[in-house]
């Protein structure tokens, strides 16, 4: 009774200075309220997120072994986590400069969550088809997308460039292709690339050793793959529009992986362009690349390039050591805010508005 009759006492002008006081503290302690009381709760669809992981860890273990078994030790220095997914400085079939904390980054098994949630998102489902673009620079991605894939029952269209830049699968006995293989015939993935080209300049691998790319085509094409061999890039990329085009039905989703020179048809724009979902294109030139064609076209488009940005945008920590165990991370859940104390703080904040607006004058403008 005593505030109320102080309260009524004051001028008009004092009490709308003590309740907009008011209704800004209400207002900043509420977020940190809200803030303070979020939860992660799973993502509906995390089981499948699971799958993809443990699938993407166990064809990590494979791969670990044929590499042992090819004579190629691990570099404790270059790859701490002894995952074996991480390749040479530089050899024969080595394209680019890369960078060694992003290749280590992606070697986490959780990164096929990643790849699974990106491609949901999307609207990928079982049964869809999605076109793909794998640079062996990161073969960890491509084959977190291929368990993605996998996981989710859609099928991809994938074409592999083998050139890999630096720690990329650049062994030239030990390709992307090969590491695909070796987890086919154990039966550990059912997508696979169907398409290859040598990439590096030109995408047909310029500057390297014939005698390597004879051996490695040889490879590939008793497995079943097709050569692309096209060193015209309009041409090139052609043949690519049509393989993506030659399917019982439109692919739903484009996924890109590293950066190789259709992507963006050797435009700067690769090195720029905002990983994740993509959301805007700007390279306009002649010819335009595969992301740019197919965000054009208004398929969803998804590129992984740079993984400082991708992997904590993602729920996924920059180059971990130890790696996270599968089924770790943020990228399973999403935050969520309390929905009672959302509703008690926003009658609260009805109720300050309601006093504001009844002590406010109301203003009656002139017609």
């Amino acid at each position: 009774m005593f505030l109320s009759s102080r309260f009524s006492a004051l001028s008009d002008s004092r009490k709308r200075l003590i309740l907009l006081s008011l209704l800004t503290v209400y207002l900043g302690g509420s977020c940190g309220l809200l803030q303070a009381t979020r939860y992660r709760a799973p993502k509906p669809y995390a089981d499948i997120m699971l799958q993809a992981s443990g699938q993407l860890n166990t064809a990590f273990g494979a791969i670990k072994d044929l590499r042992l078994s090819l004579g190629h030790p691990i570099d404790k220095l270059d790859d701490p986590n002894e995952t074996g997914m991480i390749g040479d400085l530089l050899t024969d079939i080595t394209t680019t400069h890369g960078i060694l904390e992003a290749k280590r980054s992606a070697a986490n098994p959780n990164s096929a969550a990643m790849v699974t949630d990106l491609l949901i998102r999307c609207g990928v489902k079982e049964g869809d088809y999605v076109a793909c673009n794998f640079s062996s620079s990161f073969p960890t991605l491509d084959l977190a997308a291929v368990c993605a894939l996998d996981s989710i029952g859609a099928h991809g269209i994938i074409i592999n460039s083998v050139g890999a830049s630096t720690y990329g699968a650049n062994l030239p006995d030990l390709t992307y292709l090969d590491m695909e293989q070796e987890l086919l015939e154990k039966g550990l993935i059912r997508n696979h690339a169907e398409w290859f080209s040598l990439g590096g300049a030109g995408d047909v691998g310029t500057g390297m050793p014939e005698q390597v790319t004879e051996e490695i085509v040889r490879r590939a094409r008793s497995h079943g793959l097709s050569y692309i061999h096209e060193p015209d890039l309009s041409a090139n990329l052609e043949i690519r529009k049509e393989i993506y085009a030659a399917v019982p039905e439109k692919p739903v989703c484009f996924i890109n992986v590293g950066g190789n020179l259709l992507s963006f048809a050797g435009a700067e724009e690769k090195l720029t362009a905002a990983d994740g979902i993509v959301t805007e294109v700007r390279s306009s030139s002649e010819p335009q690349g595969l992301i740019p064609y197919f965000f054009r076209r208004g398929t969803p488009v998804i590129h992984l390039l740079n993984m400082k940005t991708l992997m904590p945008a993602n729920g996924l920590p920059y180059d971990p050591v130890p790696l996270p165990a599968v089924g770790e991370g943020d990228v399973y859940s999403k935050l969520r805010y309390d929905r009672k104390i959302a509703g008690f703080l926003g009658a609260g904040f009805v109720i300050l508005s309601f006093l504001c607006f009844r002590i406010f004058p109301r203003r009656h403008i002139p017609l």
